[in-house]
């Protein structure tokens, strides 16, 4: 079973997260921008409610 992920493109908010206490599932490249990197977490809804308020949603 797959479990709920969410992709991070920004290694600025990826750090913010991992300061929070979020662990990163994996790195992966980036399929839309080509030399970039992809951050994935776990989708919780602690994880939705911490990306929210760093992006100031």
């Amino acid at each position: 079973m797959r479990r709920n992920r969410k992709c991070v493109l920004s290694l600025r908010l990826a750090r913010q997260l991992i300061s929070k206490g979020f662990a990163v599932l994996d790195i992966e490249p980036s399929r839309k921008a080509g030399a970039g990197l992809v951050f994935v977490f776990e989708n919780t809804e602690e994880f939705q409610r911490e990306l929210a308020s760093l992006l100031d949603i």
